[in-house]
């Protein structure tokens, strides 16, 4: 997730990366419409949430620290703990290590996955562009995969994202909505992809609009227009550049003189050299008559952007994280935004450092802290042990630890969508700064409710 406080099923199946896979979908379908409707009132009265807080508390400058430009990790420690969360996930492709042809047809199972806990036979309840999802439909949407007409042996082909692109869990562009009105929380969305990004393509749907394919930490189906292909030597290069540039500021922007390119916090951008006047100039993608990809040189201010990786510090943690704040909130990469687990993965990817897209697998490959059964003082004892930027875990939602503010409250920033008050939903969809006191649908407060804790630096 993303930061909901799961208040009925259709915003646990609409809005949460959960536990129960990557995203908590199938368990909820047949409550839908029965959870949307439903009142969920309070136990009784807990503390109210300061959320969010403001004042020097919501700044970076307030946690930084005189020692802290010390770099926490030196390089073989950083390559020893993305070695770990990649041993922790499923998710984290190894886009080196794909042949270029397969055999034994995998592909209709890599399409079943990615399409989560979606199946043909189980039609959602839910609005499909603006109309009730229909049997026939939902029939025609999976009918787009043509799963059944891979072949035995597939050729694998290297493909770069021209522009920030979706990633669909099925072949279809229309959104899945609670309702007819709604515009957030597209249930068919999975994540965003920044130009750039090397993804491997293993098949196309039945309408030629859609292909099938394997980024480092995402599989699903993204816009064959928004595709290059490119020979597999150069590709190798993208997939690990040498000399690249990262996104330090919430969002950047860059005029190819054709469109305008958005890439987000954490953004690698290849192929870096210093023009004129102390600008940069950057590789972006494009593409030529044949669909091939054709690379432009752009020059770029150097706001913005580190030259390789930030180094691993207290202080760069505490810029990066509140690089973003008061951005809007976007689920799935929705509106150019972010949601709870990009949120942190993009913190951490600036860094050098590899978390996997989803919270629920962030927390598998993170959650080191198990807090499951603990009394609220022991969770408070243990929570201020934590160093700051762990992860916090709560169901569908991941959170950043700052540590404790001079009052010696706890405080977390995270990319949060709602919570609950006196029974009330209220909606934040943005990145705050917060105590754990903001309650869930049943009035639980975020303190009682977190499942794990997770150290990423020492």
């Amino acid at each position: 997730m993303h930061g909901d406080s799961a208040s009925c099923a259709v915003r646990l199946r609409m809005m949460c990366r959960t536990n129960n896979g990557r995203r908590l979908r199938g368990a909820f379908v047949r409550l839908l419409f029965a959870a949307a409707v439903a009142s969920v009132m309070m136990a009784g009265a807990t503390a109210y949430a300061a959320l969010p807080v403001e004042g020097p508390a919501a700044t970076a400058s307030y946690w930084q620290r005189a020692d802290g430009d010390t770099p926490l990790l030196t390089e073989r420690e950083m390559t020893e703990l993305n070695m770990r969360i990649a041993g922790g996930t499923g998710t984290l492709n190894d886009l080196d290590a794909v042949p270029k042809e397969l055999f034994g047809n995998p592909i209709p199972r890599y399409i079943a996955k990615a399409a989560q806990d979606f199946t043909p036979d189980t039609v959602p309840g839910g609005y499909l562009g603006g109309a009730r999802l229909t049997p026939e439909r939902w029939r025609a949407i999976w009918e787009n995969c043509a799963a059944d007409t891979v072949p035995e042996k597939s050729t694998v082909y290297e493909t770069v994202t021209l522009r920030r692109t979706d990633v669909r869990l099925l072949p279809c562009r229309a959104g899945l909505y609670a309702s007819p009105e709604e515009t957030r929380y597209d249930a068919l969305q999975g994540t965003v992809l920044d130009p750039g990004t090397p993804a491997l393509l293993f098949h196309t749907s039945a309408d030629g609009a859609y292909g099938f394919i394997s980024a480092s930490d995402y599989d699903g189906w993204v816009r064959m227009a928004d595709l290059a292909t490119d020979d597999r030597g150069d590709w190798f290069g993208r997939v690990a550049p040498r000399r690249f540039a990262v996104v330090t500021a919430p969002t950047l922007r860059v005029d190819t003189g054709e469109e305008t390119l958005l890439y987000e916090l954490g953004a690698h951008i290849p192929m870096v050299t210093w023009g004129p006047a102390q600008t940069l100039r950057i590789r972006v993608p494009a593409r030529d008559a044949e669909g091939r990809l054709a690379t432009k040189y752009v020059p770029l201010p150097a706001e913005g952007l580190s030259i390789g990786a930030v180094t691993p510090t207290h202080n760069n943690l505490m810029r990066l994280a509140f690089a973003p704040l008061g951005t809007e909130y976007g689920w799935g990469g929705e509106n150019g935004g972010m949601d709870c687990s990009s949120y942190v993965r993009n913190i951490y990817r600036a860094m050098g450092i590899v978390l996997p897209r989803d919270a629920d697998e962030q927390e598998r490959a993170m959650g080191q802290i198990s807090m499951e059964g603990l009394p609220t003082a022991e969770r408070w004892a243990r929570l201020k042990e934590m160093p700051p930027g762990s992860l916090l875990f709560r169901p569908g939602h991941v959170m950043l630890y700052l540590g404790t503010d001079r009052s010696g409250t706890p405080l977390v920033i995270h990319d949060i969508s709602s919570y609950y008050e006196d029974g009330a939903k209220r909606y934040v969809r943005r990145v705050v700064v917060s105590d754990l006191n903001f309650q869930n649908a049943r009035g639980i407060p975020a303190i009682d409710t977190l499942t794990h804790m997770g150290r990423v630096l020492p």
